[in-house]
């Protein structure tokens, strides 16, 4: 009797976290303090991508790989938060 309710319930969580997500992405990069977190977390993720990328490709990687706008950054972290956010709840479910 218990197993349709748990199943019911991580359905409806599982839908839930779509919205719940985006709204995480919209609202990620208003208040100043957590707007500073992730754009430092976006930059990270940026050259660390970059780095790996071209390593992979057998391009030199002592170059100086320029940062990205606080705009593209804030959109790239706040699109990894919500990714990250929905991975984790389908992980724990």
């Amino acid at each position: 009797m218990a197993l349709p309710f748990f199943k019911l319930g991580t359905l409806a969580l599982r839908t839930l976290s779509k919205p719940i997500a985006n709204r995480l992405k919209q609202q990620a990069g208003l208040h100043p303090k957590f707007r500073e977190l992730i754009i430092g977390l976006a930059q990270v993720n940026h050259r660390f991508t970059t780095t790996l990328q071209r390593r992979i490709y057998g391009h030199a990687t002592d170059v100086e790989i320029r940062p990205l706008n606080e705009e593209k950054a804030v959109q790239a972290a706040s699109d990894l938060l919500g990714e990250m956010f929905i991975f984790l709840l389908q992980e724990l479910l």
